[in-house]
């Protein structure tokens, strides 16, 4: 056993070709990264959906917010960083704009409310959010959605015991499901990704805002319905106006590259279950450059192995994967990556991994990493209690290690999490490059993640981004897509 320590921190690059390992201070001291790109976005028009509850206090927190917020006070100064303010004339260099005369109120009527049917309530109320996205972007050309729902409404939305005695009768011919949380999981509609998966074609990203990001004084009523924890008011206004400039197509940071790497594509697959009981499975994968741009593209039918449920593709399925991921990277940046590397949620057979390499031996692309990546409950602990530090790296076996993606994070001076953080087992059976690069990859990818400003993810956001995406695209597996945009600002 050989337990070693990937350090330093990974860089990212800002404006000016500024680097560092945080993305807050990043953003803070040059910029980001697109700032003096012409066709960046320095002026954003939102649109704007909600309640009379919701829509007044959402835009004075956001007014305030083009000025600096301060930081929680704390002894990790590092760790608890001001809000600049969105502004035009530094950080951020941009500013957000928005006519209250084009707002957008949902009401929902006494006949939707009253609907006996979870599912059937949450898709009617969804419907009406949708009516609404589409006329305020018909009406005023807006680049992002932001929604606003009240409590009321994420009442309304949020699946509780009271419809249990109703919903769950027994299958019909004898179909039985011997697993609650399965079937809790494929039937009960998720508002959030719902909404998200139903406005796709309407291509404007959209930004739900629950109401205690922007009031705290609500966060009690909205932890009987979504129950999770509240970060400080600085970190929460890096992580929504982070994720803005993002969807508006800006480029807040990428990851560093020098002119000698090789292009390279990060593919990444996982799957998702149908929201039908005949336990289909399908594949999402998420396409990313160093840049974070990613795809979305949808693959074929998956399988579960029988002996240990695992969800794989044959040799057709995942040639057929790769060539859509790899023709929509092309569609993107005009030209195949020179190096491929592809992360995935279960193990690679080896008819996946020859199908894979069927399609990639005809592209050409001789560098292909194939890397499963997993959850992992192994732990490592150190003296005093203290969690193990980020970048710790356990190697198991030639090709397998544990990796601390989450951890004591030497930049922020503490463990940022409330509880013991969980490893990363990455299995490099099918990988060319030595584990150990792979895994300090691995550990950059955690901070490609435009929702989060803190480098405190678990998993890659290739990963990441798949899960993402198949939480959404189960509610439109039926659906053609083609008028649906690829780009992942639409998904997160």
């Amino acid at each position: 056993m050989r337990v070693e320590l990937l350090q330093p921190e990974p860089d990212l690059e800002f404006g000016n070709e500024g680097r560092c390992p945080d993305i807050r201070f990043g953003i803070g001291h040059y910029g980001v990264f697109d700032f003096a790109n012409e066709k960046g976005p320095r002026q954003i028009k939102i649109g704007l959906i909600g309640t009379d509850e919701t829509l007044g206090p959402l835009t004075e927190w956001l007014e305030k917010c083009r000025h600096e917020i301060p930081a929680k006070i704390s002894n990790q100064p590092r760790l608890y960083v001001p809000f600049p303010g969105f502004d035009i004339s530094h950080s951020f260099h941009s500013n957000l704009i928005w006519d209250r005369n084009e707002f957008r109120t949902v009401t929902i009527p006494q006949s939707v409310a009253s609907l006996k049917k979870f599912n059937e309530k949450v898709k009617k109320i969804v419907d009406l959010y949708v009516e609404e996205i589409n006329y305020a972007i018909e009406k005023s050309g807006v680049q992002v959605i932001l929604c606003a729902p009240s409590i009321d409404h994420l009442k309304q939305t949020t699946h509780s015991i009271l419809y249990e005695a109703e919903e769950q009768t027994p299958p019909a011919d004898g179909d039985s499901d011997d697993s609650s949380d399965e079937y809790a999981e494929t039937t009960h509609y998720d508002f959030h990704d719902l909404l998200k998966a139903k406005s796709l074609y309407l291509r404007r990203p959209l930004q739900i805002v629950l109401p205690a990001t922007y009031d705290e004084t609500r966060l009690s009523e909205q932890k009987k319905y979504i129950n999770r924890d509240q970060q400080d008011e600085a970190t929460r206004a890096w992580n929504i106006f982070t994720a803005l400039y993002y969807k508006a197509h800006g480029i807040p940071w990428r990851m560093t590259r020098r002119e000698s790497d090789e292009r390279t594509c990060y593919l990444g697959v996982s799957f998702f279950r149908t929201l039908d009981k005949k336990k289909i499975y399908a594949s999402s994968a998420q396409v990313f450059n160093e840049l974070g741009d990613g795809v979305v593209v949808r693959g074929g039918l998956a399988y579960e192995n029988k002996d240990d449920r695992t969800l794989h593709l044959d040799n057709d399925g995942a040639y057929k994967l790769a060539l859509k991921a790899l023709e929509a990277f092309k569609s993107e940046h005009k030209h195949y990556p020179a190096r491929v590397v592809v992360h995935k949620s279960s193990f690679f057979t080896q008819d996946e991994f020859d199908g894979f390499m069927r399609y990639f031996k005809e592209k050409e692309i001789d560098l292909v990493d194939c890397v499963y990546v997993r959850e992992s409950d192994t732990r490592l602990f150190r003296p005093n209690t203290y969690p193990p530090l980020r970048g710790t790296l356990w190697h198991l076996e030639d090709k397998r290690v544990v990796l601390y993606t989450k951890g004591s994070i030497p930049f922020y001076e503490t463990w940022p999490g409330k509880y013991p953080p969980l490893s990363v087992g990455l299995d490099c059976e099918y990988a060319q490059r030595p584990v150990r690069d792979l895994a300090r990859e691995c550990l950059e990818l955690t901070k490609m993640n435009w929702n989060n400003t803190r480098f405190d993810g678990q998993l890659p956001i290739t990963l990441r981004a798949a899960r993402q995406v198949g939480k959404m695209l189960k509610y439109i597996e039926d659906e053609d897509t083609s008028k649906v945009s690829p780009s992942y600002r639409f998904y997160m």
